[in-house]
């Protein structure tokens, strides 16, 4: 055979006509966009985040004009709050003349203020009163609910609290009353507009933990009961990643997790911490 009358061989063509790509070129492909969409993800995820909280942040200053108002309509003094925890808006014994009932429609006319959107996120099928505050808490008791209810008893995903009637004890950042440096435990809580100054809390979410009871942590991306994710110490048993806390002089700090610090103690068994 002549040499010269020798073809020279061609790329395999598909259908048509152009070059295919090989087994390992399309698996590369593949991986890059992998990688590429998990970046995405994260970072949609954590701009969503942000927005939430946000709208959390806004709802804690919606919450802080109407009991102020109140206060201002009242002789300063905010509204009855003798209720069994701060996140408590109303208790059986106080209907009538709770929060909600003195409150609702004429100082806080849109109730989903109250209701935050990671919070919701969260719990709102665990208690459907936080993904609703039209809703009780579940189907089995018409006890527990929403401002928008007829409960008895009803809890928010906020604490509201300003005067908590229930006597608590603020402690330092070790959790214990000082009584040598009394500077060092938090302000007490307020119970009149005149006490509305920059270092005193105002709302916030509940985070807190009762001895030889539940931990309740409904915080941001928080877990209800999470002893099981690990030991108390050093908030191995909280998961909420930030704590917005709004003042009593209307400002919001965001706190993240490791600067959460036992802040005041009692509660209706008297022995509850709670956290900011």
């Amino acid at each position: 055979m002549n040499p010269r009358n020798t073809k020279p061989a061609v790329p395999a063509l598909t259908a048509k006509g152009v070059p295919g790509f090989t087994l390992i070129e399309l698996l590369v492909v593949i991986a890059i966009i992998a990688i590429l969409a998990a970046m995405l993800m994260t970072s949609l995820a954590r701009a969503k985040y942000s927005g939430m909280r946000t709208a959390c942040i806004s709802n804690i200053r919606q919450q802080y004009l109407p009991q102020i108002t109140y206060a201002d309509d009242n002789n300063g003094k905010f509204a009855r709050h003798d209720d069994v925890s701060p996140d408590y808006h109303r208790t059986a014994g106080n209907v009538g003349s709770s929060i909600v009932d003195l409150m609702r429609k004429t100082y806080v006319p849109n109730s989903s203020i109250l209701i935050c959107p990671i919070t919701r996120m969260n719990f709102g099928r665990t208690w459907w009163n936080y993904e609703s505050m039209a809703k009780f808490a579940d189907a089995s008791t018409t006890d527990y609910g929403g401002w928008d209810t007829t409960a008895a008893y009803v809890f928010t995903p906020y604490m509201w609290l300003a005067n908590l009637t229930p006597v608590l004890q603020y402690v330092d950042p070790s959790g214990k009353v000082n009584t040598q440096n009394p500077e060092m435990n938090e302000p007490p809580w307020p119970t009149k507009t005149m006490e509305c100054d920059s270092r005193r809390a105002f709302i916030t979410h509940r985070v807190s933990k009762t001895p030889g009871s539940k931990f309740w942590d409904v915080g941001h991306m928080g877990r209800f009961d999470a002893t099981s994710l690990g030991s108390s110490a050093g908030f191995g048993w909280s998961i909420t990643p930030d704590q917005p806390v709004g003042q009593a002089d209307g400002s919001v700090v965001v706190r993240k997790k490791t600067l959460l610090k036992p802040r005041a103690l009692g509660g209706p068994d008297g022995v509850t911490t709670y956290y900011y």
